[in-house]
């Protein structure tokens, strides 16, 4: 009896590999709604992963700070405004991602080569927007510099075969761009998972390629942004319907699986099967991720009412 065949639908343990870490920074999303927030979202340990499937060929690429996830694709969008600054666009949201000084220019260096490895990158320091060509963190910097690099964000977006700005399904006071967050948060943070153990199997995925070449079908296939954002988009519409406001968008296409990324790489998303497959309790995962956010920044708020309160209400506090 001749060996075992291996069920090539199985798809073993992945390997992750932390390509940068720094112990401290800070995430923020710039909201696309009426007032136009910068919101903090996350704040401690920041680390770049890639997820490789072993025996399988997909990867990926994910950012943390402290619990919260947002992914790096070939179609996204990655400046650096200032020395310590970052300004990352993916459909539907716009995030800063700041590290402190104490984040020595050698580390910052290292970051961006793997940004501009993984995503599309671009330094704009030299155009020094808003007089922070070198600055670090100071406060309101986000705001100020939000209307400098926002335009530059949307249009390298859109050139790459994504569209840029608010979410076609954020209607009234619903899918806001906190909410959008949370939900990249949760399936990147799901995808990463499948992808570590036994769960992600081959009918859940797609894989792209410009040729049939040898070498081409043993490269291994990059996720692109439509792979996280499918999901995101689904919950978004899912909760209109259940709104009673689906018509509003019925007219509006979905996004296409695999963009319009022209980079001659090979490329993998999701399937049919693999999209509802990872809408399953996806909802109750975001709930989660929304309240940690919110039980966070209350915390944050708190904190910096008391610092501008000074010692005496600190005091104050301590005795009742």
């Amino acid at each position: 009896m001749g060996p075992e065949v291996p069920d090539e639908n199985l798809i073993s343990r992945g390997c992750i590999t932390v390509q940068f870490s720094f112990y401290m920074s800070e995430l923020s999303v710039m909201e696309y709604e009426n007032e136009r927030r910068v919101r903090r979202m996350s704040a401690g340990a920041f680390t770049l992963k890639t997820i490789r499937q072993i025996n399988y060929p997909i990867l990926a690429h994910i950012c943390c700070v402290d619990k919260f996830k947002w992914p790096v694709t070939r179609d996204s969008v990655i400046l650096r405004v200032t020395t310590g600054t970052y300004i990352i666009a993916l459909p539907g949201l716009l995030y800063g991602l700041q590290f402190p000084g104490i984040c020595d220019r050698e580390r910052l260096r290292i970051l961006s080569y793997h940004f501009r490895e993984n995503a599309h990158y671009r330094d704009i320091r030299r155009m020094k927007l808003g007089g922070f060509s070198t600055e670090y963190n100071t406060p309101g910097m986000l705001a100020t510099l939000r209307p400098l690099v926002e335009p530059i964000a949307h249009e390298a977006l859109q050139e790459l075969g994504n569209i840029p700005g608010i979410s076609r399904f954020c209607k009234q006071e619903h899918n806001p761009s906190v909410l959008r967050a949370c939900r990249m948060s949760v399936i990147t943070k799901n995808i990463m998972e499948s992808m570590r153990v036994k769960n992600m199997i081959k009918s859940l995925v797609d894989i792209k390629a410009r040729n049939t070449s040898e070498e081409e079908q043993s490269s291994r296939a990059y996720a692109v942004a439509s792979t996280y954002t499918r999901v995101v988009d689904a919950a978004e519409y899912a909760w209109l319907v259940s709104c009673g406001l689906g018509g509003e968008v019925e007219k509006v296409e979905s996004p296409l699986r695999f963009g319009s990324l022209d980079s001659g790489l090979k490329v993998w998303n999701l399937s049919e099967i693999g999209l509802l497959s990872f809408m399953l309790r996806f909802e109750a995962d975001v709930k989660d991720e929304m309240e940690y956010v919110i039980a966070q920044e209350k915390w944050w708020n708190d904190i910096e009412r008391r610092i501008e309160a000074g010692p005496c209400a600190r005091v104050e506090d301590e005795e009742n």
